[in-house]
């Protein structure tokens, strides 16, 4: 099992103490990490590591000469990098288990790369900063709904520095981008196809021909989404105590009847046949 500590030490092969870890939250398998570094490098050493973990880190204050930090850094395990504290920064750190990610990136390469200011990781490193600040306990739907959220922010970041900071790759299809964008707004029921190919800066003819060549519509991807996450709540018994109403509301659905109908599209069961037995 990991903890900030086991990870700390074996990304790192630095004690608590050294790393300055203030504060840590845990969000099932993924941590929020609070720290004033006492060590002036952190190096990530190409070694054996029992589980390896990727890390987002949203540094402030100024570098060791002076110069402003950028605004965060994504850190892979075992890359032999190192980064240079000033004396005087604070760090938040989110670690996300690489086999996590893999649900999003697959075989895509893991490299060291800095995070440009856009809105997404603007608003990622904001509510990184919320998350951190936020000493209150959870609720298990929420830490459930907060891992998620933070591994699809990880890779809605990496899915724009991917498609910037790689240029012989040319930009991330326009479909991938569409269901990173679905990834982070599929929770929310008021999000609509509309407003998605506003975000992408398309027209809503452009973005339904992308997904067509695929064989598929928007429409169909993000109801397919939602219905993944549904049925994910529905078959964890730690949410057996939620209402099928509440697990649609939870997973994008206006209703408990919008989510049978989904279910039904997608050649699925009922909610309370999918629900397993207690």
């Amino acid at each position: 099992m990991s903890s900030p500590t086991r990870l700390l030490e074996s990304h790192l092969g630095l004690t608590s103490h050294h790393a300055g870890l203030i504060s840590a939250r845990t969000f099932r398998s993924i941590f929020v990490t609070v720290h004033r570094p006492h060590r002036r490098h952190w190096t990530w050493d190409d070694t054996e590591i029992g589980e390896p973990y990727a890390v987002v880190l949203f540094p402030s204050g100024e570098g060791p000469d002076g110069s402003p930090l950028p605004i965060g850094q994504f850190m892979p395990p075992q890359t032999g990098t190192s980064i240079e504290w000033g004396l005087a920064n604070e760090v938040v750190g989110v670690w996300v288990p690489v086999e996590t990610l893999r649900d999003f990136i697959h075989d895509a390469p893991l490299r060291p790369l800095t995070l440009d200011p856009t809105p997404m990781v603007l608003a990622f490193r904001a509510f990184t900063l919320a998350l951190a600040r936020n000493v209150e306990d959870t609720s298990s739907i929420s830490r459930y709904a907060i891992e998620r959220l933070l591994a699809e922010m990880v890779f809605g970041a990496l899915l724009e520095l991917y498609s910037s900071d790689l240029p012989e790759r040319g930009q991330a299809p326009l479909v991938d981008r569409a269901r990173s964008a679905m990834l982070v707004h599929r929770e929310d029921p008021r999000f609509t196809i509309a407003e998605l190919a506003t975000e992408l800066h398309v027209s809503l003819r452009h973005l339904q021909r992308a997904f067509a060549k695929i064989g598929t519509t928007p429409g169909d991807a993000l109801r397919h989404l939602r219905v993944e996450f549904a049925e994910s709540l529905l078959r964890n018994p730690d949410y057996a105590v939620l209402t099928i109403e509440e697990i649609a509301a939870h997973s994008g659905f206006s209703s408990a009847l919008q989510l049978r109908r989904a279910l039904r599209a997608e050649g699925l069961p009922s909610p309370t046949m999918i629900r397993p037995a207690h």
